[in-house]
């Protein structure tokens, strides 16, 4: 994704408004496994990932199921209790020392209200966040667990270097064991 400066130029949102947006941004800094937000809490913020990476699990029955990562320049957030205000069923995680620039709910809320231009920046937003949930869902239901890897490196470049194969097998919904034998019968096919 783009640097949140470019998604601004890319919006034709002017200078103005970006400076407006970044006054009103708040940093935190995550150690690796502290959680960003947990089960059952409201997510009141939209972060932007500066640097590290985490990943969106929900828990059944003891056992963590990832079902997103964000990296450096995704949008994160708890987005369905952002929007709706009820508690959420996931958790978001850390996966190493990451840093994140937010803005509260109430504040993006303000800016809107002083000027409707940060709509386009909301719709950009909730956009990212829709497609990236139906390109996973359409996924699950179309794809092998081996074009779910590919999909998933296509849409994450490099990803492979940055997160565990056990998350990455466990987003696939496959166990590492699968995913060693798929990564191998890939490179033996090429």
């Amino acid at each position: 994704m783009e640097s949140l400066r470019d998604v601004f130029e890319k919006l034709g949102l002017e200078k103005c408004h970006f400076e407006k947006f970044n006054n009103e941004l708040q940093f935190k800094v995550l150690k690796k496994k502290e959680h960003l937000i947990q089960e059952g809490s409201v997510c009141e913020f939209i972060g932007i990932v500066n640097s590290g990476k985490l990943r969106s699990y929900v828990q059944n029955d003891g056992v963590e199921y990832n079902n997103d990562f964000y990296l450096e320049n995704n949008f994160v957030t708890a987005y369905t209790s952002y929007l709706t205000q009820s508690p959420t069923n996931c958790n978001i995680e850390a996966l190493a020392e990451t840093e994140i620039m937010y803005i509260t709910l109430k504040k993006f809320n303000q800016l809107i209200e002083e000027d409707f231009a940060f709509l386009k920046l909301a719709k950009y937003i909730s956009d990212d966040f829709f497609i990236r949930k139906c390109r996973r869902e359409t996924s699950f239901l179309k794809n092998s667990a081996a074009e779910r890897l590919e999909i998933l490196y296509k849409t994450h470049p490099g990803i492979e270097q940055q997160i565990s194969q056990y998350h990455i097998a466990s987003y696939l919904g496959i166990k590492p064991e699968s995913l060693s034998r798929i990564k191998l019968l890939t490179y033996i096919n090429k």
